[in-house]
């Protein structure tokens, strides 16, 4: 296992999704020890190698090669239940609980926002998450 856990991750494909992430969270957050990917495939190998661990993931569902569903279902299987997974999507909650390439693994997911959500109240439940979590340890 990785000697470095991380306060959050957060993988989009969209550069410009997590740019923002990281900017807030450098501007309010400095104390969070975080990560940013946008390539899913590289994000897998790293969870499946376990290289890398966090407390709070924030996930991107629609991604090309590895989507959200599966790096959840990844994450599931090394670290088991204790980090929180947050799904983050444009997608509606009956796309994900249907189409089979996002149904097998929603159900990883402690919570799932869409993306039109306000941004700073989806930092606020992070928050709250990494201190949770930082109690348990």
């Amino acid at each position: 296992m990785t000697d470095k856990i991380y306060d959050v991750v957060i993988i989009d494909d969209e550069s410009t999704v997590t740019d923002l992430f990281q900017q807030f969270i450098l501007w309010k957050y400095k104390d969070w020890n975080f990560l940013t990917f946008n390539n899913s495939d590289i994000l897998h190998a790293a969870i499946s190698n376990r290289t890398i661990s966090s407390r709070v993931w924030v996930i991107d569902m629609m991604m090309p090669g590895k989507n959200g569903a599966d790096l959840a279902v990844t994450i599931r299987e090394i670290y088991g239940d204790k980090p929180i997974l947050l799904a983050y999507t444009a997608l509606d909650k009956r796309t994900l609980e249907t189409q089979k390439s996002y149904a097998h693994g929603i159900k990883h997911f402690n919570h799932v926002v869409n993306k039109r959500e306000d941004f700073t109240s989806i930092l606020s439940l992070i928050e709250i998450w990494i201190a949770q979590s930082a109690q348990e340890t």
